[in-house]
């Protein structure tokens, strides 16, 4: 080989580390960025521990990978915290036990993002290797490390508005580490209201649930209907608010609508009103002195309780508790898959399918107690499990909605007006009805979830009269 040949091989050598070492330091965090932007969340550009992880690793691809792994771990869980609206991180463990319920599309992309993301640590480790001889990747760390923090627009972690999710000013540097903490003090009410302890449970004040409010004015009657809205949040449109009270307008029926202060998953949501008080997790083993819940307290009056659930009762465990609160009979997917429709958004059968069945369960002699947790308008909201296409036309037109919020409006919609429907076809004398949501609408656009108070959420109260 000649000397300008070798020397083309040196020049080209230097070249190709020179490259490798940025593109060490900075691909590890491409992914994060990436869904960072996808779900329109807060990231810095720069994780310093990336960087650290990096130069500490260096010429040794084993750490690195270990480091890198754990890095990328603590990134989705930063992500998955600000979307959840819950900064305790031991609650993805118990999400994750709903991947076998979810959806087959969720399933896929969540198997086919791993799979990328395996890809993308190969490539990165293939650069480490290259980039860490010498004190050349020291160097670019330092070179990053110093342009981050003189960036201009660093003045600690942005806590707009007091939100932490939606994109109002990206900074460039950060730590994972610190950032975390300070993600714990902006989200106080999960850190006081879900800590990591199973088995704990808050008390909500005497007015602090739909049904508790509708008791404190009238004595239960005959029947008595509760129904937790999945997504049902309260709209910062007073016209969109009206709306689902117009919808629900009948002569003899009569309606009030308020609204609850309220923050929570949707589990927090179910026992607000079934039992006045929110679990301190999202894992429900044991709910103690369950005596105190609706159902029981019915029960040992005499009425017969039965609750019905569109999607596994495996979900929340709800086959385990929903007994122990006082449901005589309870209706999951498994027993209801055979007589009605089945939907995608969550595997489970489509909620204007049931109502009928719901609504048949008062028409049974002496005095009923049906619950219903609705299913269908849960994320993503799917165009597909409206039981007609042409809803959408029928509800976005008159509120202006496109997109993601058209379909979720459509399917409440979809559901309520089912509901009515079932109800008025024979009317039931001496009725209560409660509808309420469990909690905000999750969307991944940021402009979409500005719609709504995340604080509060609506309900309606709507009753028949006697027999004249």
């Amino acid at each position: 080989m000649s000397m300008s040949t070798s020397g083309d091989v040196r020049l080209s050598h230097v070249i190709t580390t020179a490259l490798a070492r940025p593109l060490a330091l900075t691909l590890p965090m491409v992914p994060g960025l990436l869904a960072a932007a996808w779900l329109q969340v807060y990231r810095p550009w720069f994780w310093a521990e990336f960087l650290l992880i990096a130069v500490l690793s260096r010429g040794r691809p084993a750490l690195f990978a270990l480091g890198l792994a754990l890095t990328w771990m603590a990134d989705f869980l930063f992500v998955f915290a600000q979307v959840n609206l819950s900064s305790n991180y031991g609650e993805v463990l118990d999400l994750l036990s709903f991947v076998p319920y979810t959806n087959v599309g969720w399933i896929v992309a969540g198997a086919a993002g791993a799979v990328g993301l395996v890809l993308w640590g190969w490539l990165c480790l293939r650069l480490q290797r290259r980039a860490s001889t010498g004190r050349g990747l020291l160097l670019w760390a330092l070179v990053l490390l110093a342009v981050s923090l003189a960036w201009p627009r660093i003045n600690g972690f942005d806590l707009a508005e007091g939100k932490l999710y939606g994109i109002r000013g990206v900074k460039l540097a950060g730590s994972w580490v610190l950032t975390s903490q300070q993600m714990r003090s902006g989200l106080s009410f999960y850190e006081e209201g879900f800590a990591p302890d199973a088995g704990k449970f808050v008390e909500l004040p005497k007015d602090g649930s739909a049904v508790r409010r509708m008791l404190a004015r009238a004595a239960p009657a005959e029947k008595m209907l509760v129904v937790v809205v999945e997504s049902w949040g309260l709209s910062r449109s007073a016209a969109e608010n009206q709306f689902w009270k117009d919808l629900w307008a009948s002569s003899g029926w009569q309606v009030r609508a308020g609204t609850l202060p309220f923050q929570g998953a949707t589990v927090a949501g179910e026992l607000r009103e079934l039992c006045g008080f929110v679990p301190a997790s999202l894992r429900i083993d044991a709910i103690p002195d369950a005596q105190r819940c609706l159902p029981n307290r019915l029960r040992a009056q005499g009425w017969r309780t039965q609750a019905f659930h569109g999607a596994s009762g495996k979900m929340y465990r709800r086959d385990a508790w929903y007994p122990v609160i006082g449901f005589d009979r309870s209706s999951f997917m498994q027993q209801l898959i055979g007589h009605a429709k089945r939907c995608s958004s969550i595997p489970g059968v489509c909620d204007y399918s049931i109502a009928s069945q719901v609504v048949q369960t008062l028409r049974q002699e002496g005095r009923q107690f049906t619950y219903w947790m609705t299913l269908n308008s849960h994320t993503p909201y799917r165009e597909s499990d409206l039981s007609d296409p042409l809803l959408l036309k029928q509800v976005c037109a008159p509120l202006g909605l496109q997109d993601a919020r058209c379909r979720h409006a459509a399917l409440l919609y979809d559901f309520m007006q089912s509901l009515k429907a079932a109800l008025s076809q024979q009317p039931i004398q001496r009725l209560q009805v409660v509808l309420v949501g469990d909690h905000a609408p999750k969307f991944f656009d940021a402009h979409a979830r500005e719609d709504f108070d995340d604080t509060a959420v609506p309900y309606l109260m709507v009753e028949t009269p006697a027999a004249p």
